[in-house]
């Protein structure tokens, strides 16, 4: 028999929902609990007093084994929850976060630029030929994550110009183009091909300022040619290296 009590504290007999603003998320037991301020409750008192909220994470997170990290949280977000004890008012769980409107202003909104069809980003590729900023998103085709660094995924399904984008705070990127071309960007690429590396194309165009292509210790620009006396003019033989 479950006691009368703890039906009204903890059973939602009394659910108590709040909205809020979120003022610290460094968790010391790491586990993406955040501190709220909540409107009308903790007014009043020190950060450090208002207890730990838990978040809910959406099931596309693994939740057990190290598997997913449910915090993508900011302090200053606008959160809704509920208070799992009720009246108490102790353990809040936070459901999800409110857009809104923020600045000196309050006229800019919480949703990311990027989203709302407004291009923030420079993306210039110094190689002839290369395809232009695609970027033509309309809201709300455009999801975007963006990081408190600068790193930044965008997917958008706007219609005719769909696109896959991701790219370092540095500049560096990597863009998958409406038509299904590729852009690379980088402060130098190395790749590691481990047994092989296959290129196939129908056409190609490679410039380098310098640096050598080798194969099998043989090197494009300081290979030698051994001929013996007597070839025909425009024979040579296989580089010796």
């Amino acid at each position: 028999m479950i006691d009368s009590q703890d039906t009204e504290q903890f059973y939602g007999d009394h659910t108590r929902w709040f909205v809020g603003s979120v003022v610290d998320i460094n968790d010391d037991l790491k586990l993406g609990r955040v501190r709220v301020r909540v409107h009308g409750v903790y007014d009043d008192i020190n950060v450090e007093d208002i207890p730990w909220a838990q978040v809910v994470a959406p099931v596309s997170e693994g939740g057990t084994n190290g598997l997913g990290n449910p915090l993508g949280i900011q302090v200053n977000a606008m959160v809704f929850g509920l208070f799992l004890d009720g009246k108490n008012s102790q353990l809040p769980l936070v459901l999800g976060s409110l857009p809104k409107y923020e600045g000196d202003e309050r006229n800019v909104p919480s949703v990311n630029a990027l989203a709302r069809g407004e291009n923030t980003l420079t993306k210039s590729v110094s190689v002839s030929g290369a395809p232009g900023d695609p970027y033509a998103a309309v809201y709300p085709n455009n999801k975007v994550t963006q990081t408190s660094s600068g790193h930044v995924i965008e997917i958008d399904d706007t219609p005719n110009a769909e696109r896959v984008h991701i790219r370092h705070k540095s500049g560096s990127f990597i863009e998958f183009h409406p038509d299904g071309k590729i852009v690379i960007k980088g402060n130098g690429v190395y790749i590691d091909g481990g047994s092989a590396v296959n290129v196939q194309a129908s056409s190609t165009n490679q410039t380098f300022s310098s640096g050598e292509i080798t194969v099998n210790g043989i090197t494009q620009t300081q290979h030698t040619h051994v001929d013996n006396a007597g070839l025909a003019a425009g024979t040579t033989s296989k580089p010796k290296g």
